[in-house]
């Protein structure tokens, strides 16, 4: 199972710290390199770093956006995370997560097929489900 994470937050930290034993591939992709020096993974061969213009399709696909399992996503602006993870979506293969700030918005995209994580109140049972169930 791959994961692609996009974005270098601190709520996506915790989330690759708890995924790391559970997959096999783990990329990171966000705008420059140097976002990445805060990330703290105890299993670094399965973590790969991209960086550039997560806006971007090329820049998605050569992150390895159509091999992922599963995409995660917090752009840290929600206008952000939403406009990627509508690009992302043409991988109908993955399941796309968004962690949001502002959870009101959340239906709207959960109707689309998208799962929303609340960053005020991050609870990572849904990915966990997700996972165990390819397990």
């Amino acid at each position: 199972m791959k994961a692609l994470i996009i974005g270098s937050s601190f709520n996506l930290n915790k989330i690759s710290e708890s995924l790391i034993d559970k997959i096999d591939d783990l990329v990171f992709l966000d705008y420059e390199h140097s976002e990445f020096s805060h990330l703290d993974s105890s299993d670094r061969e399965k973590v790969t770093f991209h960086y550039g213009d997560m806006k971007e399709m090329d820049t998605l696909i050569s992150a390895g956006l159509e091999g992922s399992n599963i995409v995660i996503i917090d752009a840290q602006q929600d206008i952000e995370s939403l406009f990627v993870a509508q690009k992302c979506n043409i991988n109908l293969s993955s399941n796309i997560f968004i962690v949001l700030n502002d959870a009101s918005i959340s239906n709207i995209f959960e109707d689309l097929g998208f799962v929303i994580l609340d960053s005020n109140n991050l609870k990572l049972d849904k990915i966990i489900d997700y996972i165990e169930k390819f397990e």
